[in-house]
């Protein structure tokens, strides 16, 4: 992504310090079909979801003295696998961002909330990764966060199966948040001629 720039220096963070206070990350959209096991069935498996970063964090200043921002973003992420011999726990997917400048990612992991142990619908982690960068001047500026939310059936999930035996999951109280942390920092000088704002 950074290939473009002469320098980058990455510097791990464990607290947001010069931003003050993030807002959590919101999955307002969920939707997971779980499909039948009766002979025949189609085995396809799917999850669908949105997530946004309401956040506007200062960057910088441009030449003139103005703010530049990473603005808020969101993704609609979708994960696809085949329920007979996979499990899709570990998949990092890339999902469809709304701004250029914000990368997102989404990886499902197992979970244990249920005590009947991880199951890729109905108990499972989601960890969500958001890498930003916007042209500062002469420089290009990043940020990287990751958040981590749990859904499970009957806590954050509710479910409705059909008579062939094919189910459908949801969110079951609305929005979930899942809080961010800022893991990382990146500034790299601009190439030559390689400027693609006016920031």
């Amino acid at each position: 992504m950074l290939l473009r720039y002469l320098a980058v220096a990455i510097l791990p963070l464990t607290v947001v310090a010069q931003n003050g206070k993030l807002y959590p990350w919101e999955v307002s959209v969920l939707n997971m079909h779980a499909p039948s096991s009766r002979p025949g069935s189609s085995p396809a498996a799917s999850l669908d979801l949105k997530i946004s970063d309401p956040n506007t964090l200062i960057a910088g200043k441009n030449a003139a003295g103005e703010d530049v921002e990473f603005p808020a973003s969101s993704a609609n992420c979708s994960v696809q696998w085949n329920s007979v011999g996979e499990e899709p726990f570990g998949w990092v997917t890339p999902c469809e961002s709304s701004e250029a400048g914000a990368v997102w990612t989404v990886e499902m992991q197992g979970s244990n909330a249920t005590g009947y142990g991880p199951s890729p619908t109905r108990d499972f982690k989601l960890k969500f990764v958001l890498e930003e960068t916007v042209e500062v001047g002469e420089k290009i500026v990043g940020k990287t966060f990751e958040g981590v939310g749990a859904f499970a059936l009957g806590d954050t999930l509710s479910m409705v199966c059909g008579a062939s035996g094919a189910c459908t999951l949801s969110l079951r109280k609305g929005t979930v948040l899942v809080q961010q942390t800022l893991v990382a920092e990146s500034t790299a000088e601009l190439q030559p001629g390689s400027k693609g704002g006016t920031n």
